[in-house]
C-alpha cells in the first residue's frame, strides 16, 4: 500500500489528534459502562460468580490474542477502516448482549466485544504515535489517556442510572455512544507501507521495557479493581476508609498523567519510568510495613501518581523507539501486554493471598517492579533510541 504520511502536527489538538482523543473517550466509556452492566445482567440471571469472572477474563484474553492481527489489518486497510470495524463489531455485540440469556452466547458476544475494542484500541494508539509531534509525545499521549479516564469514570454512573430505570435501553444507549466515533474516523487518513517481511521479535526487543511497564500497570489495575475491596473488607476497616483507595488511585492516576508525561518529554521517558517504578516500590513496602488505615489511602494516591502513570509514559516510549512502519506491531504488542496484565494480575495475586496471606496482595507487583527497575538500571536507554525515524 502506498505510503501517505502527513507532516507531524505541531499542535496538541490538531484535527487527527482531536479525533483520537474523542475515540479514546468513547473507548473508556464503553469499557466503563459495559463491564459492570454485563456482570449485573448475568448475576440477575443466576450465573455464578466464577462464570462471571471467567466471562470478564475471556474479554481481556480476546483483546490480547487478537492484537497481532489488528497490527496486520492496519497495514492492509488503514487506521480509519480498522477503527470503523472495531466500533461496528463492538456496537453490534453489546446491543445483542441483553437479547439472550444463553451463557454460551454471552461468552461468544464477550469475545466479539474484545475483538472490536482491540481493533480500535490498537489502531488508535498507532495513529496517536504517528500523528504526535515527538517533542510533545508524552503530553499528547497523556491527554489521550485522560480522555479514556474521563469516559471510564462517568460511564458507570450513567449506565447504572439507565439500567435501574430503563434496563432495556442501557445497552442500546452505550452502543449508540460508541457509534459516534464513526463521525470522526475519516480525519485519520494515514496509511502505511506494508513490508514483505516483518520481524516481530526485533520490535519486541526494542520495546520490551515499555511492554514490561504496561504489563505491570495492567496487573496493578486489575488487582486494585478486583482484589483490593476484598482485602480492605478482610482488614475490618471502617466503611469510610475502605471506600476511598480505589477512587483515589483512579483520580491520582488521571491527574498525574499530564505532569508526569510533561517531565518525560523534558527529561526522558526512560528516566521518568525508572523513578516512577522506584516510588512505586517504596510505596508498596511502606503500605506493608505501616499498620495504619490512613497509610492505605495515602499509598493509593502515591501508587496512582507513580505506577498509575505507566500507561502514557510507556506508550510514548513505544512511539520514540520505533519507526513509523513498526508502529502497528508495537501498538499491538502494547495492547496485548496491557490485556495480559489485566487478566494475569488478579489471578496470580489471589494465589499469593490464598497461600501466603492477605498482606501479599501486592507481592506480585513488588516483584515485577523490582525486576523492571533492575533491568532499567543495567540497560542504557540510548540503545533503543531511533533519532532518525521521526
Amino acid at each position: 500500500m502506498a505510503t501517505n504520511i502527513m507532516k507531524e502536527s505541531e499542535k496538541t489538538f490538531s484535527s487527527p489528534l482531536f479525533a483520537l482523543y474523542f475515540i479514546s473517550l468513547l473507548s473508556g466509556f464503553s469499557m466503563g459502562i459495559f463491564n459492570p452492566l454485563i456482570s449485573i445482567l448475568m448475576k440477575q440471571h443466576g450465573v455464578s460468580e466464577v462464570l462471571i469472572g471467567a466471562n470478564a477474563s475471556v474479554y481481556y484474553l480476546s483483546i490480547a490474542l487478537f492484537s497481532p492481527f489488528a497490527g496486520v489489518l492496519i497495514r492492509r486497510v488503514g487506521i480509519h477502516w480498522v477503527i470503523f470495524a472495531g466500533i461496528f463489531i463492538t456496537a453490534i455485540a453489546t446491543t445483542m448482549f441483553p437479547l439472550t440469556d444463553n451463557i454460551t452466547n454471552w461468552f461468544l458476544l464477550r469475545i466479539m466485544m474484545g475483538v472490536g475494542i482491540c481493533l480500535y484500541m490498537v489502531a488508535g494508539q498507532t495513529g496517536l504515535n504517528l500523528y504526535a509531534n515527538s517533542k510533545k509525545r508524552g503530553v499528547i499521549v497523556a491527554v489521550h489517556g485522560a480522555a479514556f479516564g474521563v469516559g471510564f469514570i462517568i460511564s458507570p454512573l450513567i449506565g447504572s442510572f439507565l439500567y435501574a430505570h430503563y434496563p432495556q435501553y442501557a445497552f442500546v444507549f452505550g452502543s449508540c455512544v460508541i457509534s459516534l466515533g464513526i463521525l470522526v474516523i475519516f480525519a485519520l487518513n494515514k496509511s502505511l507501507q506494508e513490508e514483505k517481511y516483518f520481524n516481530v521479535v526485533s520490535v519486541f526487543r526494542k520495546v520490551q521495557v515499555a511492554l514490561s511497564g504496561v504489563f505491570i500497570y495492567g496487573a496493578l489495575e486489575g488487582i486494585v479493581v478486583t482484589l483490593l475491596p476484598v482485602y480492605l473488607i478482610n482488614q475490618s476497616l471502617p466503611v469510610e476508609i475502605s471506600s476511598l483507595p480505589l477512587p483515589l488511585f483512579m483520580i491520582a492516576s488521571g491527574l498525574g498523567m499530564i505532569p508526569v508525561s510533561y517531565f518525560g518529554d523534558k527529561y526522558g521517558h526512560w528516566k521518568i519510568l525508572l523513578v516512577s517504578a522506584l516510588v512505586g516500590i517504596a510505596t508498596l513496602f511502606l503500605m506493608l510495613m505501616i499498620k495504619n488505615s490512613h497509610a492505605i489511602t495515602v499509598g493509593a494516591v502515591l501508587l496512582g501518581l507513580s505506577v498509575g502513570t505507566f500507561f502514557p509514559v510507556t506508550l510514548a516510549m513505544i512511539g520514540n523507539q520505533l519507526s513509523k512502519s513498526e508502529m502497528p506491531t508495537g501498538s499491538a504488542l502494547f495492547t496485548a501486554s496491557f490485556s495480559y496484565g489485566c487478566a494475569a494480575g488478579p489471578f496470580i495475586a489471589s494465589l499469593f493471598m490464598s497461600s501466603l496471606g492477605d498482606k501479599h496482595i501486592f507481592s506480585l507487583i513488588i516483584i515485577l517492579l523490582l525486576f523492571l527497575a533492575i533491568t532499567m538500571l543495567f540497560k542504557s536507554p540510548d540503545r533503543f533510541q531511533l533519532s532518525t525515524n521521526k
